[in-house]
């Protein structure tokens, strides 16, 4: 319980800014960096003193909030670690609603010596904390799995289901829209292609152009991965309307 709220701490102040570090976390925790480090990759058992600085550094003042987190967190219990997730479509949702995740899933799929999440964080730009906590939810969902040397794939898929908010779905591909930009700006041509054209339609084709776009993204998908992989990229495909359409 505690290292949970740990990570997801960390992740959201990572977040809200970008160049906050484990350092600055861990000195908001009153402890070193390679301990936070430690405890929260599992590495280091903790302590009831540790405990208690983490409740404390977390600014969690609830008395009835800590005597909760305590007696979960030390709890003798004979039930797989896994098993308390009983309901998983919130890390579906979660998954689908940041970028991150499928980035992650897809580093991973690229041949290295080491996928600590270190390296996923340096590869993939993404804040250290909140590797940590996509990592942990891609495990949650039986994605990835820990090794010695970091992170690998498992041959699950992520399946979508109707429990899957509509909202979250629209939040992933706002964000792909922003990586979009950002590559318009800071990336050369040589390596990213961003162009499109405009036309006047028939909407009775839209169902048979939809179905073209998916084949298309199949097809190409397939080529690209084909040989050896050295790169993550992602391919964005948009058609939408510039007329004013009146909601019937």
């Amino acid at each position: 319980m505690i290292i949970e709220t740990m990570k997801k701490t960390f992740a959201e102040r990572c977040r809200k800014n970008p160049a906050y570090s484990l350092r600055a976390f861990s000195r908001s925790l009153g402890m070193d960096s390679s301990s936070v480090s430690a405890i929260m990759n599992e590495k280091r058992p903790l302590t009831v003193k540790n405990a208690h600085k983490i409740i404390m550094g977390l600014e969690i003042i609830d008395p009835l909030k800590i005597q909760m987190i305590i007696s979960e967190t030390f709890a003798k219990s004979n039930s797989n670690t896994e098993n308390r997730y009983s309901d998983l479509s919130l890390d579906v949702s979660e998954s689908i609603a940041f970028w991150e995740h499928f980035a992650i899933l897809a580093l991973l799929e690229i041949k290295v010596p080491k996928t600590s999440i270190r390296y996923i964080s340096e590869q993939l730009t993404i804040p250290l904390g909140v590797v940590i906590e996509c990592c942990e939810r891609l495990h949650r969902l039986g994605l990835i799995r820990k090794i010695s040397k970091g992170w690998e794939l498992t041959k699950n898929n992520l399946a979508t289901t109707s429990d899957v908010p509509s909202s979250s779905l629209r939040e992933g591909h706002r964000q792909y829209i922003h990586k979009a930009l950002a590559s318009l700006d800071n990336d050369p041509v040589d390596v990213r292609d961003i162009s499109g054209t405009t036309f006047a339609i028939s909407k009775k084709k839209m169902k048979e152009a939809k179905k073209m776009i998916q084949d298309f993204r199949r097809k190409l998908g397939s080529f690209l991965e084909s040989g050896d992989q050295d790169s993550v990229y992602r391919l964005n495909i948009q058609l939408f309307p510039l007329t004013t359409e009146t909601k019937k």
